[in-house]
């Protein structure tokens, strides 16, 4: 019915259910395929439903994915895979920040929220080697935040508990 190189396979679920359709690959890609920033700021997606045939734009205002698939049947038994759900969270976020001057550290930070909501947040260096043994980032001087792993806790953010 649909040609799988014109068209994907999608399934749309929002609050009122899914709907299941074929979506055209070109209002997703460039000539090469690729996706473009334009796809991240969509309002919505038009797609033929492969209930009734109908063509329509769906609103994304309320949708909680668009997810692609390989078939409309999907499987029923399967799992989520999830990796570690058998182990706690991980104490401390291996960081990479980057201040408006230019110099990039990285470093160790509690795996908690207050990085986020607070004004700065306290980084153990990776260098355990060098003169500093923690630092506090004030976050409006940093052009630069990345988190590249996952790590336990430093011996420096240790202490700080203790004193707590």
């Amino acid at each position: 019915m649909h040609d799988p190189d014109s068209y994907y396979r999608v399934v749309v679920q929002g609050n009122d259910g899914a709907i299941k359709g074929y979506a055209e690959k070109a209002q997703w890609t460039t000539a090469n395929g690729a996706l473009t920033s334009e796809d991240l700021r969509r309002e919505s997606i038009r797609l033929t439903r492969l209930d009734s045939g109908a063509t329509e734009d769906v609103p994304l205002e309320k949708v909680k994915a668009v997810f692609f698939v390989h078939d409309f049947t999907g499987e029923v038994q399967r799992r989520d895979l999830r990796f570690h759900d058998h182990l706690p969270a991980t104490q401390c976020l291996w960081v990479r920040v980057r201040f408006d001057d230019g110099e990039t550290i990285e470093g160790l930070i509690n795996n908690t929220h207050d990085f986020v909501i607070g004004s700065g947040f306290l980084m153990a260096p990776a260098d355990t080697l060098g003169n500093n043994w923690l630092i506090y980032v004030p976050k409006k001087k940093l052009m630069g935040f990345e988190v590249l792993g996952l790590r336990p806790k430093t011996k420096s953010l240790s202490l700080l508990d203790e004193h707590a």
